[in-house]
C-alpha cells in the first residue's frame, strides 16, 4: 500500500513539470517552425528579385545595349544613356516585383520603398558586373559598356 501511495504522490508532484515541459517545448517548436517558414519566404523573395533583375538586365542588353553601340561610330554608350537605361532596368524589375511584391519585399527586409528602390538599383549593377565578368571571359559584347 506504501508503495502505491509513493507512485501517486510522485505522480501528483511530477505531472505539473511534465506539463510545464511539454508546453515549453510546444513553445520552442512553434517558434522554429515560424522561424523556418519566414526565411523560406524570405529567401523566395530573394530569389524572385535576382531573377526579375537578370531577366530585366539581359533584356536590355538585347534590345537597348546592343542597338545604341550599333548607332555610334565607336560602339559606346555615354554615361546620359547609361543611366537611363539602368533606370529603364530598376522600372522593369520594380513592374516585374508589382506594389505588393515590393511593398512585401521591404517589410520583410525592413527598408523603406526608397531603400527598395537603392537594393534593386545595386543589384542591377552588380547583375551588369557579372555579366561583363562573363562576357570579358567570353568574348561576348558586355551590357552597358
Amino acid at each position: 500500500m506504501e508503495i502505491e501511495h509513493f507512485g501517486f504522490t510522485m505522480l501528483e508532484v511530477l505531472a505539473p513539470i511534465v506539463v510545464a515541459g511539454l508546453t515549453w517545448l510546444s513553445a520552442k517548436l512553434a517558434q522554429l517552425i515560424q522561424a523556418k517558414v519566414k526565411n523560406e519566404y524570405l529567401r523566395g523573395m530573394l530569389v524572385r528579385l535576382d531573377e526579375a533583375v537578370f531577366t530585366a538586365v539581359k533584356d536590355l542588353q538585347q534590345t537597348v545595349v546592343d542597338a545604341i553601340k550599333a548607332a555610334t561610330a565607336d560602339g559606346k554608350i555615354t554615361e546620359i544613356e547609361k543611366q537611363r537605361i539602368k533606370q529603364a532596368a530598376i522600372d522593369n524589375v520594380k513592374s516585374h516585383l508589382g506594389t505588393k511584391g515590393l511593398a512585401e519585399l521591404g517589410q520583410i527586409l525592413g527598408l523603406t520603398i526608397t531603400s527598395v528602390e537603392g537594393l534593386i538599383a545595386s543589384k542591377v549593377e552588380a547583375a551588369v558586373h557579372d555579366i561583363r565578368g562573363a562576357a570579358a571571359r567570353t568574348g561576348a559584347s558586355a551590357p552597358l559598356a
